[in-house]
């Protein structure tokens, strides 16, 4: 069955596999992954700065921005692989994990047949063809690889209690954290309402408490990027992530768009009816879920365990749905941290997710009708998302480059100044409108600058000052930042800005005469040390799971 689900992905990213590139909205993932490699060659771990981004100035950009798939595509770049085919690598990979995850859910809870129906519904779904060839949002799309490992630790925990599925949802929910943390923020509520109805339904009360280990474990494996982003996004720009553009009340998607679309576009979504993308939940795929619920009510004194599940779980899809409605503004103005999510038809990837299941169950109840009919439908169902949605997953256009033209010429430059006030340090009233200098600006006395090198998250040089001078680096302030002459650490300042059209909060500092090395460089807060901590603990905590389990779970 494994192999059937593999052959069926593999027309959703055969476009991917050949030489060049594909433009994309969010064109940062090849970048990222690049910058992340600098962050590798210069052994900083966990990355949180990059040099090249906000016009060569650095960002912290891995301080707020979800880094483990680009730990993954920096490792592939390590071992010789180029940066572009990483990134279609990555996207590829999403399609086949997803799938092999969400069968994997599927088979504890319906058997085989069903569990691939529901995969292929899990992979052909607009959705999906929207997050990689028009989007482009690698972190987003690889989410749903761990929304189905998440479900099916909760599920094993109820069902066995082996300490073992403790670690697996621990590791799942970090991984999820770390990969988008938007969409854990979204996902995480519903997996709770799952293990709840899980334990309530089968009388497992007891376990409960593992759920909640591995949960807050997942938490702590992730602590050393979630900590940061709560507590130190008061130190960079946030506003135009909720601003503009990027207002939630611009994205709400009508009913016909929901349900009864099949337009496919390589746009954006604007106010109004009209959006040049798809943001369908995908036909089939309601009409199973519907199908579902008329099942389990049918069912439900003969399964009452299983139609109380579906019917949960359907109750939840109809008012994740109505998340994505203008109808529910009045919940999108009372609910806090919804407009960080900028786009309500973000909530797609669980009605994809919820869907799936749901799809599932309907084969499930008709192959327990008449296998034969089961199996024909099943295969009526993988027809039709291939004849409905099968040309949405290629790219718009194909453009034949290697890493060397992404990465020189205007390609670069323009890589450099995206997004570019997303995470600004704060200390900057405005991104700069050209590219950092090479070496520091002398802004009193005389220096001669003998050697100056710029790494992932420091700038170290070797200076000749003839008269007291002061100095400003090319590179932004920010909490965590040290300056040090001759290996001790001085006082710096961010707010001297001669010559500058407006203040970008550089490094400044006073150095004495004579010959000295200088040094700057990203050192961790205290809350980046308390992420750090609770994270290799968190580390130690789930081995030590996986290690035991064998002693323990033949007892449990």
């Amino acid at each position: 069955m494994g192999k059937f689900i593999f052959l069926l992905t593999i027309p959703l990213f055969l476009s991917l596999i050949r030489p060049g590139f594909f433009p994309m909205q969010d064109d940062l993932q090849a970048f990222r992954i690049f910058e992340m490699g600098k962050c590798f060659s210069d052994f900083q771990f966990p990355c949180r700065w990059i040099p090249d981004m906000g016009y060569q100035y650095g960002y912290p950009q891995f301080n707020f921005y979800p880094p483990s798939i680009y730990y993954l595509g920096a490792f592939l770049h390590l071992i010789g692989i180029q940066v572009i085919d990483t990134v279609k690598i990555l996207f590829i990979l999403g399609f086949l994990l997803s799938s092999g995850t969400m069968y994997l859910l599927l088979k504890e809870l319906f058997g085989k047949y069903p569990a691939v129906i529901g995969a292929v519904l899990y992979s052909i779904v607009p959705y999906k063809a929207t997050e990689v060839y028009v989007r482009g949002s690698l972190s987003e799309f690889f989410s749903f690889v761990f929304f189905p490992l998440i479900f099916w630790a909760g599920l094993k925990i109820v069902n066995e209690g082996k300490w073992k599925y403790v670690g697996f949802l621990a590791l799942s929910i970090g991984l999820l954290l770390t990969t988008h943390n938007l969409m854990s923020f979204i996902f995480l509520p519903i997996f709770g309402i799952w293990a709840l109805s899980l334990v309530i339904l089968n009388k497992k009360i007891k376990r409960f408490p593992k759920i909640i280990l591995g949960s807050i474990l997942g938490l702590g494996l992730a602590a050393f990027f979630t900590l940061p982003v709560i507590f130190e996004n008061q130190y960079v720009h946030i506003e135009t992530l909720t601003g503009g553009y990027f207002d939630w009340r611009q994205h709400f998607v009508t009913f016909n768009q929901l349900f009864f679309s099949n337009n496919f576009g390589y746009g954006s979504s604007f106010l109004g009816p009209v959006d040049d993308l798809s943001l369908s939940v995908g036909i089939i795929h309601w009409i199973l879920g519907l199908t579902a619920l008329i099942f389990a009510l049918v069912n439900f004194k003969k399964e009452k365990k299983l139609s109380s599940l579906i019917l949960i779980l359907g109750a939840v899809t109809l008012f994740v749905i109505f998340l994505m409605h203008q109808r529910s503004t009045f919940l999108w103005e009372i609910i806090p941290g919804f407009k960080l999510l900028q786009f309500p038809w973000r909530f797609l990837s669980d009605s994809t997710f919820l869907l799936s299941i749901l799809g599932a169950y309907s084969i499930y109840i008709i192959c327990k009708i008449k296998e034969k009919w089961g199996k024909g439908v099943g295969v009526g169902v993988i027809a039709g998302l291939f004849i409905l949605h099968g040309l949405f997953f290629q790219p718009r256009e194909w453009i034949d480059i290697s890493d060397q033209e992404k990465f020189s010429g205007e390609s670069w430059e323009k890589q450099l100044t995206i997004s570019i006030f997303d995470y600004l340090p704060i200390y900057a009233k405005l991104p700069p409108n050209k590219k950092a200098p090479e070496l520091p600006d002398t802004l009193d006395g005389e220096v001669e600058f003998l050697s100056y090198k710029k790494g992932s998250n420091f700038q170290v040089g070797e200076v000749e000052v003839k008269e007291a001078a002061t100095l400003r680096l090319p590179l932004f302030d920010f909490p965590g930042m040290e300056v040090k002459v001759d290996g001790q650490k001085i006082v710096h300042w961010h707010d001297d800005c001669r010559g500058q059209e407006y203040c970008l909060g550089l490094i400044t500092f006073s150095v004495l005469q004579g010959k000295h090395t200088i040094e700057a460089k990203l050192k961790d807060t205290q809350i980046r040390q308390t992420g750090n901590m609770i994270s290799l603990v968190s580390v130690f905590l789930v081995g030590s799971l996986f290690y035991l389990s064998k002693k323990y779970d033949k007892n449990d």
